[in-house]
């Protein structure tokens, strides 16, 4: 049986989204504002099988929030969504989860693999950092400016499976992160080239991957400003590192540092990205 997804306000998604990733419908809400468009389905019988909604992304058309409830029909119905999704916007990115969007429905609604997002974990890196001739990279905490911390955190926009930055991003330990040990980076002429932040946790590190330029990518950037975080986390007692990357950032850099894939989801895309 072919299944209709139903396009609905993305306020009435809300509590699908909470039963489809396990938490309460309020956890949700402020996701509401970034909801451009929602669908929903019911399965055979007529019982809620799944909804998406679409939030914008800087550089990749529209993320799909969401899924479709494991079951007999689980494929069927994700399939539906994304297609109704797919004629609002073409150009669009997915998780493929088993428990909410299958590869096997994002496949025939015509997207591909394109990237992951991945956990690493392993020791703290101990090697010693090298920061490419021109730039300066100093701990957050020293950096006075919302607008460096905004441009800097900006950084990964361009990047698969990344969503738009806040305003606030550009205040002090933004997200609960430890501005002690997180790191921005600027070039030559002073504008910000990139950033890391950190959040420690008794002995383990946790990191989301540093951002960098586009056009500074491949210089040794990137690299300088984990092994500087990972410096300050260690003589903060971090023994234990887990970096979180999304898209097609720099794998095989980081486990040349002796960090293995503890998770990883891959992302698929509509084609051509």
């Amino acid at each position: 049986m072919t299944l209709q997804a139903i396009q609905t306000a993305p306020s009435e998604i809300l509590p699908i989204l909470a039963g489809l990733y396990g938490g309460n419908e309020q956890d949700f809400a402020p996701m509401l504002p970034q909801l451009k468009a929602a669908w929903m389905v019911r399965d055979s019988t007529g019982k809620t099988a799944g909804a998406v909604g679409l939030r914008p992304s800087p550089a990749h058309g529209m993320e799909v929030m969401g899924g479709a409830f494991p079951g007999p029909e689980q494929d069927a119905a994700a399939l539906a969504l994304m297609m109704a999704a797919q004629a609002f916007h073409p150009h669009l990115y997915a998780y493929a989860e088993a428990h909410l969007l299958p590869a096997e429905a994002l496949e025939p609604a015509g997207l591909r693999r394109a990237g992951a997002y991945t956990r690493m974990t392993g020791p703290v890196p101990a090697l010693f950092p090298t920061v490419p001739e021109g730039f300066r990279i100093m701990p957050l905490s020293e950096v006075r400016s919302p607008h460096d911390r905004l441009t800097a955190q900006r950084t990964h926009s361009d990047r698969l499976g990344h969503t738009h930055v806040p305003d606030e991003a550009g205040q002090p330990d933004f997200g609960g992160s430890d501005d002690r040990l997180g790191r921005l980076a600027c070039d030559v002429s002073g504008a910000p080239a990139g950033l890391c932040r950190a959040w420690l946790d008794g002995e383990t590190l946790a990191l989301g991957t540093p951002g960098v330029r586009a056009d500074l990518r491949g210089t040794g950037l990137r690299r300088a400003l984990l092994l500087l975080v990972g410096q300050a986390a260690r003589a903060a007692g971090a023994t234990r590192l887990e970096l979180e990357a999304w898209g097609d950032t720099e794998r095989a850099e980081d486990q040349a540092l002796g960090l293995v894939i503890a998770t990883e989801t891959p992302i698929y895309a509509s084609m051509p990205l």
